[in-house]
């Protein structure tokens, strides 16, 4: 494990400053162009949702595989980010306090801890260390003030002079770099979380069935808030022997996945039914809109799936509305 010390960077008090609207707008800029490609992901992945490449659910169910791959390397690249703007901050504070123990006699320098990606906890505990390193220094700096002043080689009005001086020198440089190190942070932290967002989606698209031509069977449910919609299916036996036909409704969400998804309450009729080969029967779907589950106007999306023996299976996609009016619509 890397424990050493690196010195300080001295920096001259006069450099240029920097130029905050054009940096500040550099940031903004970056930042809407992460925003905007993981809106056009989203939008993609909800497009694929509603086609029935992707189950409604897949935002939920990929999240633990994500942060099973990810977690850990996320976590990392946010401790170092953070590391090394307290270590930026260190920096800058040591350079301060070394000058101002220089001033006053003082020659011991004290580093920063070099940042251990193996081990972030241990680097903040020597960062709480060399904050305490940095305190007794300044409070020794303070104390060799206070016995000049003691012992008549300075006066009060001469510390303070000399304080307002220095202070009118140093403050301005101290919080444009105070500043640069807080844009700098933002910077970073708007680029993870854009990474964090593109690896997630794109992980989730990496899913989608590669026949993205193929035609998807679905059908519109509508009906009044409250209420039911209903609908009804053609089965037909495409296999060669007698089988019998199951029914599997899953959870329904909204289209845009926010909130979470919920079992709906569903009838199908016949509950019992057996096809011979090449035979073909009606059901009856029905769904109730319940008031505290569904919104108006708002569309949901789940799947139902009809299956038999050998290769009988047909997946259909349920777009359900639940509108505000009387009347039923099915499509």
């Amino acid at each position: 494990m890397a424990t050493g010390t690196a010195q300080p960077e001295e920096r001259p008090l006069d450099h240029p400053s920097p130029d905050w609207p054009t940096s500040y707008t550099q940031v903004l800029a970056r930042s809407a162009a992460g925003t905007a490609k993981t809106l056009r992901l989203y939008q993609e992945t909800l497009e694929y949702v509603s086609q029935g490449r992707l189950p409604a659910t897949i935002f939920q169910e990929h999240f633990p595989h994500f942060i099973q791959h990810y977690g850990a390397s996320y976590a990392d690249r946010a401790a170092k980010i953070g590391a090394e703007f307290l270590s930026g901050l260190a920096e800058l504070n040591g350079s301060g306090h070394l000058r101002a123990g220089e001033a006053n006699g003082l020659h011991e320098a004290v580093v920063p801890p070099l940042f251990d990606a193996s081990n972030p906890a241990r680097w903040f505990e020597q960062y709480a260390e060399y904050a305490g390193k940095l305190n007794a220094q300044a409070l020794k700096a303070y104390r060799r003030q206070l016995d000049r002043v003691a012992a008549g080689e300075l006066t009060a009005e001469d510390v303070q002079e000399k304080t307002a001086t220095q202070m009118s020198q140093e403050l301005p440089e101290y919080l444009q770099r105070v500043g640069q190190l807080y844009l700098e942070l933002i910077e970073q932290l708007d680029d993870l979380r854009s990474n964090y967002e593109e690896d997630y989606f794109e992980g989730i698209l990496a899913l989608v069935d590669g026949s993205k031509d193929g035609p998807v069977n679905f059908v519109t449910l509508r009906g009044p808030l409250g209420g039911a919609a209903f609908t009804s299916l053609t089965v037909t036996n495409t296999t060669e022997q007698r089988t019998a036909i199951h029914y599997i409704a899953t959870e329904v969400r909204r289209l845009d996945g926010v909130e979470a998804a919920f079992s709906p309450k569903v009838a199908i009729t016949p509950e019992v039914l057996e096809l011979g080969p090449g035979e073909e029967a009606a059901i009856a779907f029905s769904l109730q809109l319940e008031a505290g589950k569904y919104e108006a106007e708002t569309p949901y999306i789940g799947f139902l799936y009809i299956t038999g023996e050998g290769d009988l299976r047909v997946e259909i996609q349920l777009r359900i509305v639940a509108t505000r009016g009387n009347t039923d619509e099915v499509n």
